[in-house]
């Protein structure tokens, strides 16, 4: 829904700023779990840190229409989309770990550790993620008109 919604608007901030403003977002929800006491209480804390999620990949797939060449937009949808299920599988792994050794509560600051480390990877890569159209002083979002 909250896709739906940043879609609709019509935002002057560069994409790779809306990337890392989406990124915070996550980053800082991953905390919530760690409060959560009941069952209840722990999924409704893992639905509000998955909000943010679909505004992330629509940004994201708005960066990689400005930076891969047409002819190769498929591939390079692909490439971050396989290395997203790469990512999942490993975080899977590290919890699972961390669960086995640590305990159940402890789990989630793998998700806390792994917001964090996308966050700083973000911040770090915002002048490489600009473009001569829209650099970090900012553009319209809907600029490159999708075909």
């Amino acid at each position: 829904m909250l896709g739906i919604i940043v879609g609709a608007l019509n935002l002057n901030a560069p994409l790779q700023r809306q990337l890392a403003i989406a990124i915070a977002i996550i980053a800082l929800s991953t905390l919530l779990p760690l409060s959560a006491g009941t069952v209840p209480l722990l999924a409704l804390t893992v639905f509000l840190s998955g909000v943010a999620i679909s505004p992330t990949f629509i940004t994201a797939f708005g960066l990689i229409e400005r930076h891969v060449p047409e002819a190769m937009l498929t591939e390079g949808i692909t490439w971050v989309t396989t290395r997203d299920r790469h990512r999942h599988g490993a975080g899977s792994f590290a919890a699972g770990s961390v669960v086995d050794a640590f305990g159940a509560q402890n789990g989630f600051w793998v998700s806390v550790a792994s917001g964090t480390i996308a966050l700083a990877t973000v911040l770090l890569g915002q002048r490489s993620l600009a473009t001569p159209e829209c650099d970090l002083d900012g553009c319209e979002a809907a600029a490159v008109p999708a075909e």
